[in-house]
């Protein structure tokens, strides 16, 4: 409270003294780790690709296997080069729509230039053929970006005007020359073994055994974890001045009992035993955390009783009756039926719904314009009119398997809801709370184990969840025992960013091990070869380039400022020109990139390869949270977003069903991919 000051003349009241000015600062208030994720572009894209991996690895069991890996990462490598560099122009604010054509015409001219002389081709060795075909790039990309500049043109009327003429260009050279719209014969040329190595090589995972893998991946796995929940909590708790012993002691204790646990379990086979040694780990996990955070941290005195408020009681009531609805819809519903829903629906019904959706999108639509409803109204129509679509297309069996992972979703979403809301008003409610979720969670993966007759089920998705809800343990006494930190912290910043980053690399480590080798017990299981393509490995490299150009250089500053204002961006001494002109040459040498993939691979090119494939470009680019209106956006998103598109179009025909309806699909993630990140962007803008 102000304090009150008499006045010496009066012996009145003063008014109440001001508080101090704030100290420090404002740009340096601490920020936890949650807040600075949020802040990331393409955390949207991220979360939604978790979702993507997740829906179809339950509606398709191949889409999770080595297999089904290979074959999306296949589709993304080409579509995520393009998407990498079509991001990074984007950021810049512009667009080039010949950046489709440009990379069937970079394949099309290195089999025209290495191509024997009397068969149509020039007779160039492809050590002279590739240079020449990326100069031809580069300059396409150079004088789009000039013409851009110079006339002030919109980029999408002058690569529009580049892309009419390659695609003129394509037709009417390989007609002239072979007489047809197919180039082939890259296979014969001089030279063709080295280049196919480095552009078309594969890595065939059957031949490559290690039967120690598992073993290795799963230590790594853990390891990974520890070093991103020793990150996160350097990140989000504040240190103590002095080290308490008593922490170290329960420290070492958990970890003993942690590697107890997991040697016990990679020895037995048993389920008793397994259910023994989880718990004996989760164990030891539990009271390493808590003894870190003894040892390191200052811990809280709470005062309070405990209460839970209404708004907060109701949220837990639904989130439970939500998730005990789901879990009746499971145990009452038949696992095996494996018919379609529509057959329960008659084509004059299934009719009648459509039109009746359709009518009353349009009657909402209409008190919407009236300012009588709120603008998402008509959405209610147009879901009315899905049901038949939806029916036709999913199985009872898939059916179910929506039905509980929406329930179960929605209900534990409201439980954090209501653990967050009752930690404002007592802290052991939110506690208690979430405590709740965390065993709540637990007993959903016992129910999966029990009710599900899929391996992928009874024991991975078993194991993640439970993993899942001793993290919520974890965190909830962490965050009730011990201060938040709300100041930097240099010295804890930078462990805590190294752990995390450490843990993450790891974890790719151990996942791109286990992809690339296998055991002989899956060799005799799979009936086909899985082969990984250095495609993906350009893709990589590429997506790695683009992420450290943009983040670490002065160029990518130049990018973003180019993007967001480029007259000023020019007053303040940025060389805008050659800045954008720069990208335009960058979008150019990917389609060259691209474009020798392909031709490498497949040996003959068609001349209409390429074309309309810009829209895929900066869809994927959009899907990964760069903005159509340049100055934001991340290299690493496109990347992201070509994976979200690959998993999609690759996912349908392995969940059997009619392969059209990518599109749809791919409309629909457009949509939310937008509407989802400029919610998360908003929300990270006010939380700076």
């Amino acid at each position: 409270m102000a304090e009150v000051v008499a006045t010496e003349t009066t012996g009145e009241p003063a008014a109440p003294a001001p508080p101090p000015p704030p100290t420090g600062d404002a740009r340096l208030v601490h920020r936890g780790p949650i807040q600075r994720l949020l802040v990331r572009p393409e955390i949207g894209a991220l979360l939604g690709t978790t979702a993507i991996w997740f829906f179809f690895w339950v509606v398709a069991p191949i889409f999770g296997t080595a297999a089904g890996t290979a074959n999306y990462l296949d589709v993304a490598a080409t579509l995520g080069i393009m998407a990498v560099a079509v991001s990074l122009l984007m950021i810049g604010g512009e667009f080039d729509l010949s950046s489709g054509a440009m990379t069937g015409a970079t394949a099309m001219m290195v089999i025209l230039l290495s191509r024997q002389l009397g068969q149509g081709g020039a007779g160039i060795p492809l050590s002279l053929a590739v240079p020449l075909s990326l100069a031809f790039a580069l300059t396409i990309g150079w004088f789009n970006g000039t013409i851009v500049d110079k006339t002030g043109l919109p980029s999408f009327i002058v690569t529009l005007g580049s892309y009419f003429v390659l695609i003129g260009a394509k037709l009417s050279f390989s007609k002239m020359f072979v007489g047809q719209v197919t180039v082939a014969g890259l296979d014969r040329a001089d030279g063709f073994s080295f280049w196919r190595q480095v552009f078309a090589a594969s890595w065939i995972r059957n031949d490559h055994l290690w039967e120690s893998r598992d073993t290795f991946w799963t230590a790594l796995v853990i390891a990974a974890g520890v070093l991103v929940v020793v990150g996160v909590i350097e990140l989000s708790y504040q240190r103590a001045p002095a080290r308490e012993a008593s922490g170290l002691i329960a420290l070492l204790v958990g970890v003993a009992l942690g590697l107890a646990g997991f040697f016990g379990l990679l020895n037995t086979d048993g389920v008793g035993a397994n259910t023994a040694f989880g718990l004996l780990m989760g164990i030891g996990i539990l009271v390493a955390v808590i003894g870190w955070g003894r040892w390191r941290y200052d811990p809280l005195r709470r005062k309070g009783e405990f209460q839970i408020d209404a708004k907060a009681g109701r949220y837990t009531l639904i989130g439970l009756a939500s998730i005990v609805a789901a879990v009746i819809i499971a145990a009452v519903s038949n696992s095996d039926a494996d018919y379609r829903i529509g057959i329960l629906l008659s084509n004059g019904f299934a009719r009648t719904v459509f039109m009746l959706g359709l009518g009353v999108a349009g009657i909402l639509a209409v008190l919407v314009a009236a300012g009588k409803l709120p603008v998402w109204s008509p959405l209610v129509g147009i879901l009315i009119s899905a049901v038949p679509s939806i029916g036709f297309l999913m199985t009872r069996q898939a059916a179910r398997g929506v039905f509980f992972v929406a329930l179960v979703v929605a209900g534990l979403v409201i439980l954090v809801l209501a653990s967050n809301h009752a930690a404002t008003r007592s802290a052991s409610a939110g506690l208690s709370l979430e405590l709740l979720t965390a065993i709540v969670l637990a007993l959903l993966a016992f129910f999966i184990r029990w009710e599900s007759t899929s391996q992928q089920f009874r024991t991975q998705l078993f194991t993640v969840m439970l993993l899942i809800a001793l993290a919520l343990v974890c965190s909830a006494l962490m965050g009730y025992l011990y201060a938040v930190r709300s100041a930097p912290d240099p010295a804890a910043d930078k462990l805590g960013r190294r752990a995390a980053i450490g843990g993450i690399v790891v974890l790719v480590t151990a996942t791109i091990l286990k992809m690339l080798f296998s055991t002989a017990g899956e060799n005799a299981a799979t009936s086909g070869v899985i082969r990984y393509r250095i495609s993906i490995l350009w893709f990589i490299l590429f997506a790695i380039f683009g992420t450290w150009l943009l983040a670490r250089t002065q160029f990518g500053n130049w990018t973003f400022a180019v993007g967001g204002n480029k007259e000023a961006a020019r007053a303040e001494g940025v060389p805008a020109a050659r800045t954008k002109t720069t990208l335009f040459m960058l979008v150019s040498g990917a389609a060259w990139l691209s474009g020798m993939l392909i031709a490498f691979r497949l040996t003959s090119v068609q001349a209409d390869l390429g074309n309309g494939q810009e829209f895929e470009f900066i869809i994927a680019a959009v899907v990964g949270g760069n903005l159509l209106t340049g100055g934001y956006g991340s290299a690493a998103g496109g990347a992201i977003g070509s994976l979200i598109m690959s998993m999609s179009t690759q996912g349908i025909p392995f969940a059997g069903w009619n392969s059209n309806w990518r599109f749809l699909f791919l409309g629909v993630i457009l949509l939310l991919a937008v509407a989802g990140n400029n919610y998360v962007r908003r929300k990270a803008e006010q939380s700076r």
